[in-house]
């Protein structure tokens, strides 16, 4: 069985329209830079770094603030020239990591786990489920899990819903390695702005669908591995994927939002991403005969 399913290109359309130079554009990034300042700097023309670097001290600004101002922007220039996002993610305060959005779109793991139980030291890992953006890419316990920890490196970033709290842990302490990319959490960033709840209500918010899949849940999916690990039987399992799945491919469209409500709430010049709809078909299917057996053993589960 392979658990990498290619999703054709011309199901998923780049987004055009993203200014991959955004970052570039943040100077609260730098020690002794505050909103306010950053707001001036703004107001005054100075759209970018190189802006900065290029021109003479406004009059507004004191010498060893300019001088201050201009050695850290060289320093992240260096930095992102390089690509190094790991030592990007070491200095960049971590409350401004979400404006590096745009700047690794396409580059970003949709992740999220599924497990028997929430205690990362008695239970374990059934399955996880990475989109790139392009692809699904299922990693399950006693196939191919041992894979994950290679592939995942090439990944400069990640976005979960509450990973921070749960995924990462996780996968850190069951599979012995330590995820040091960019994070960016949804769970905290739609925080941000106002919007609360579990993923699954915050997908019904925003019209996002999981089709017949839209009443299975954390629990269901514990019910799924084991009826998959008693029966041997491949439906279980891929209900199981599918609704794995349905958690890292719907994660996309929601950072779009999440990155387009929190650059009017800071009041910034940044352009907004064009919010992509589901654009790929899950690569696994959940079986419908599965789907009406869970309702029937575990309606107390079921709203």
């Amino acid at each position: 069985m392979n658990m990498r399913i290619l999703i054709s290109n011309n199901e998923k359309e780049k987004n055009k329209e993203i200014n991959v130079n955004m970052i570039k554009q943040s100077f609260q990034i730098c020690e002794g830079i505050g909103e306010l300042t950053e707001q001036k700097l703004w107001q005054l023309g100075f759209q970018n770094w190189d802006k900065i670097l290029q021109s003479k001290m406004p009059e507004s600004f004191s010498r060893a603030k300019w001088r201050n101002l201009q050695s850290e922007l060289v320093k992240f220039k260096t930095i992102l020239d390089k690509n190094d996002f790991s030592e990007f993610n070491k200095v960049c305060p971590s409350k401004l990591l979400w404006r590096s959005i745009p700047e690794l779109f396409g580059k970003i793991a949709f992740l999220d786990i599924e497990t028997t139980g929430l205690n990362r030291f008695r239970n374990k890992i059934t399955t996880i489920a990475v989109y790139d953006g392009i692809q699904c890419h299922n990693f399950v316990n006693g196939k191919n899990l041992d894979d994950f920890p290679e592939f995942i490196k090439k990944f400069p970033a990640i976005a979960t819903y509450y990973g921070k709290g749960f995924d990462i842990p996780f996968i850190n302490h069951k599979l012995g390695i330590h995820m040091d990319q960019i994070h960016y959490d949804l769970c905290f960033l739609l925080r941000k702005v106002g919007i609360t709840g579990g993923l699954k209500s915050i997908e019904k918010q925003f019209k996002i669908s999981r089709g017949n899949m839209a009443d299975l849940d954390g629990y269901s999916a514990v019910v799924l591995w084991k009826k998959y690990q008693k029966t041997k039987e491949e439906k279980y399992l891929h209900t199981l994927l599918a609704y794995n799945n349905e958690d890292v491919i719907n994660l996309e469209p929601l950072l779009c939002i999440a990155y387009n409500k929190l650059i009017r709430k800071f009041d910034t010049p940044f352009k907004k991403l064009v919010n992509p709809v589901k654009k790929i078909p899950n690569p696994f299917i959940a079986d419908k005969s599965v789907i009406k057996e869970l309702k029937r053993e575990t309606l107390s589960y079921f709203p």
